[in-house]
């Protein structure tokens, strides 16, 4: 049986040697998720675009601005 992360930062790690699927093979590298570990919701993206391969966070490229525009629009807060 594989040994698996039990924490945010030991599954950061993990995955940034990750090499279970395909999504590796183009990118410069792993685009980790953000945020308080406790938080009351949260977001999931498909594979990371090309802005935020570059920068290394996510939603950063143009759809990720149609994201946090929307929930701005929506009362959401950002932090």
């Amino acid at each position: 049986m594989t040994k698996r992360a039990s924490t945010l930062s030991a599954l950061r790690a993990e995955a940034a040697h990750c090499r279970r699927c395909d999504l590796y093979k183009h990118a410069t590298q792993t685009v980790f998720g953000e945020g308080r570990a406790r938080a009351a919701a949260m977001f999931v993206g498909e594979q990371p675009g090309d802005s935020e391969d570059r920068e290394g966070h996510p939603f950063v490229g143009p759809a990720g601005r149609v994201l946090h525009r929307a929930m701005a629009e929506s009362g959401i807060n950002l932090t």
